[in-house]
């Protein structure tokens, strides 16, 4: 499952001392739009609200496939039956519903180093190849990261760990990332969309 990479609004909580359906409501007065990310031993959710509605569900089961569930009952009924480690998420306008409306993707399972490939060259090889997706990179020893998307070969913008809003299109963050990964050493891993038949 991918999270946004943003500090999280309110993290820590257990959701034993939530109940669903007001957290959101209050939270949708206070933030407006979020994502709450719910982890317990054998699950992981991802809950997404605008200010006013659930837009969607993630669920994924452990070594299983994360699946968004037509049914928002299913996220609730799994709320209510399982303990999770629960954590928030401001999400823009912007961000909400590229975040909630993400489409399946498949990772890869061998991750590349900044010192076999500097980041700009693997950016410009992916954009030859039109790639759909994303770059998960994260600095060596270091708690800094950020997700990179991808459109077509176009960077359409990320998702970064001194960010806030769950999406930054600006070329600032973008060069920060850079400038990062070049003063010290990234591991980068790959998703990428997959289209629908």
């Amino acid at each position: 499952m991918l999270i946004p990479r943003e500090k999280p609004y309110l993290q820590g909580l257990n959701s034993y001392y939530l109940h669903l359906e007001k957290f959101i409501e209050h939270m949708q007065g206070e933030i407006g739009s979020g994502g709450i990310h719910c982890l317990s031993n054998n699950l992981e959710m991802l809950v997404f609200f605008s200010e006013n509605e659930i837009i969607s569900s993630l669920v994924q089961e452990k070594g299983g496939k994360a699946n968004f569930t037509p049914s928002y009952e299913v996220a609730r009924g799994s709320f209510y039956s399982t303990s999770f480690s629960v954590q928030l998420y401001q999400l823009g306008p912007h961000a909400i519903f590229f975040w909630a409306q993400m489409p399946p993707f498949q990772r890869a399972k061998s991750a590349l180093r900044s010192t076999e490939i500097p980041l700009p060259d693997l950016i410009f090889r992916l954009k030859q190849k039109h790639f759909s997706g994303f770059i998960d990179v994260q600095l060596a020893n270091k708690p800094d990261s950020g997700i990179l998307f991808f459109n077509e070969g176009e960077r359409i913008g990320g998702s970064f760990t001194w960010g806030k809003d769950g999406m930054s299109t600006e070329d600032e963050d973008y060069n920060l990332l850079l400038s990062r990964v070049q003063n010290g050493e990234g591991i980068f891993t790959f998703g990428s969309f997959i289209k629908d038949e």
